[in-house]
This record gives C-alpha cells, structure tokens and sequence, in this order.
C-alpha cells in the first residue's frame, strides 16, 4: 500500500463516500491482533460483539488505532491535522440475526462542528455478503436525513438509530474486504449491514477519525502539539495491561456515560 491515497482514489472518495478495498494488514499481522482480541475477550469474560475504546487501554488496540498507513490515508481526507473520536469493535457470531439498521453516524456527532470526518473500518476476519458486510449507498454523504430510534434486540446500534426516509437499496454497494483490508467512510454516508448467515465471525475495527474544528474531547494523533483545550496527545497504555487494567475497562463499559455514547456508533 502507497503512504498516500492517489488523486483518484481521493476524487472517488469524495464522489461516492467510500472506499474500498485498501491493504493494509499481513496475514501474520491479522494473526497477531486476532490473537490479542481473543485474548482479551477471555480475560472480560465476554462475546465480544462490542467493544468500544480499546486503544484507550490495550497496546494492541492502540497500534493497529494508529497504524502509518491509517493515519496516511486518512490525512488525505480530512487534513495534516488529524484527532481520533473514538474506535469499537463490532463483530458477528457465525449465524447470527444481528444486523445494523441504515443511518449516518453525523446524525449523532453534531459535537465534531462540521469538522471533516472519516471512519476507517479494518477487516479482521473475511467480511463478505454472507458474513453481513457493511453496504453504503453511495453518494448521501452530502445530505443530511431524519432519524428515527427504532428499538430492536438485533440491531447492533443501541439506541437502533435509523433513517426515517426508505433507502434505495438497488443503489447499495457492498463493501466485500478479506481479512487485512479496510476501507474508508465518510461521517455521512447512509450504510448498514445484515446478518452474519456464514460458518465464521465477521470482525471489524473501526476508528473514528476528524480533522481541525472538531469541539469534542479527542486524542491529537498527528499534526499538532495538542494545545487546543478540548484536546490531548494519545498515549500508548502500558504492556502488558495489568489486572487493574482490565478491571478499570470493565468499569468503562459500565459507565452511564458509555451507554450514552452508543447513540453515536
């Protein structure tokens, strides 16, 4: 993969909103941050399914977050100046009813203030159409639409934050990535996902990217010196996290305030 996005790979990004596939991971790498998932799955005693902000707290998280080549691509997008709003896991069981319900993740980040933001999403596990890859209708990233919360025990969003208007799925685009590639979205773009009717997990990583205006509480990851107040730099937690650790994410998980944030993924 080059350092940069090419002219015709920005000019189709800000055409369509997405794109897809990029390299990015070796196999070998895969392996390596599969295995730290798992690992840390065990340790939290969960499925998985969800985990926000693990770059806050793993190493792990915190390198693949902060991957060169991430930061190169996105930089291209949304400028030298580039901040980090947050990341999550999001997998799917093999079999599995859940699903994510077609909205924009702008419609619930009015806090970024316009800045321009882009969400690297990282196939950890091959995400086809059989494992409910993420489909984006290309080109709504320029207009903002209405959103309903509309509740459902197997929509993935929370909050299930869905737009009100149909979508024109003849339009859909399914953003098929092997294990190692990733593609970039816009903040605005309409996508979702079905469920996972295949024999493996799908597993994503996504971070939440912006560039300069943003007004919410970030991590400075490239560019600037971290002045501004309502930013600071990232630092890389501790390895290997200790008990005290994982014990302070599990209280995270549990926070009033987390469960208030999943209005935004």
């Amino acid at each position: 993969m080059a350092e940069t996005l090419s002219q015709e790979e920005r000019e189709r990004f800000a055409s369509d909103g997405i794109l897809f596939p990029i390299p990015l991971l070796s196999e070998v790498e895969v392996q390596r941050y599969r295995a730290a998932l798992d690992e840390l799955k065990d340790r939290l005693g969960v499925d998985g399914s969800r985990l926000p902000s693990c770059h806050l707290y793993f190493p792990w998280a915190y390198d693949l977050a902060l991957h060169p080549r991430v930061l190169a691509a996105v930089a291209e997008i949304v400028g030298p100046d580039v901040f980090i709003w947050g990341t999550l896991i999001m997998a799917k069981a093999p079999h599995s009813a859940a699903y994510i319900s077609w909205h924009q993740d702008g419609a619930y980040a009015s806090y970024l203030n316009g800045a321009p933001s882009v969400s690297a999403w990282i196939a950890l596990s091959d995400s086809n159409v059989e494992s409910g890859c993420m489909r984006v209708v290309p080109g709504t990233q320029r207009q903002a639409v209405k959103h309903a919360e509309r509740l459902d025990r197997d929509n993935m969003l929370i909050y299930g934050q869905t737009v009100e208007t149909a979508v024109d799925e003849s339009h859909a685009v399914e953003v098929e990535l092997r294990a190692g590639q990733m593609s970039l979205h816009d903040l605005n773009i309409i996508h979702g996902s079905n469920p996972n009717v295949s024999d493996h997990d799908r597993i994503g990583f996504i971070i939440r990217f912006a560039g300069a205006g943003t007004t919410r509480g970030t991590q400075v990851l490239r560019g600037i010196d971290g002045g501004c107040e309502h930013t600071n730099l990232l630092v890389r937690p501790a390895e290997p996290f200790a008990e005290d650790i994982l014990q302070g994410y599990k209280e995270f998980l549990d926070s009033p305030d987390q469960r208030h944030r999943a209005r935004t993924d």
